[in-house]
């Protein structure tokens, strides 16, 4: 399948059809590369250490992403 025919196929799908997709393409374009293991090893070692995030950081993040519709 060419790239202009998967274009047209998603031109088809839901907007959570198209955000599911979206999902699946970050996560796996992320999978194989040996930076972002690093880096998400790194911030797992700091949740466990008990170095995460404060409540209302989450709280403003949350207010962020949901008035950009994400």
């Amino acid at each position: 399948m060419s790239l202009s025919e998967l274009k047209r196929a998603v031109d088809t799908l839901t907007i959570e059809d198209r955000l599911e997709l979206a999902e699946y393409l970050r996560r796996t374009s992320k999978h194989d590369d040996p930076q972002w293991q690093v880096e998400i090893g790194r911030r797992l070692e700091a949740c466990l250490q008990g170095k995460g995030h404060h409540a209302q950081e989450l709280l403003a993040l949350h207010d962020r992403l949901a008035a950009e519709g994400r």
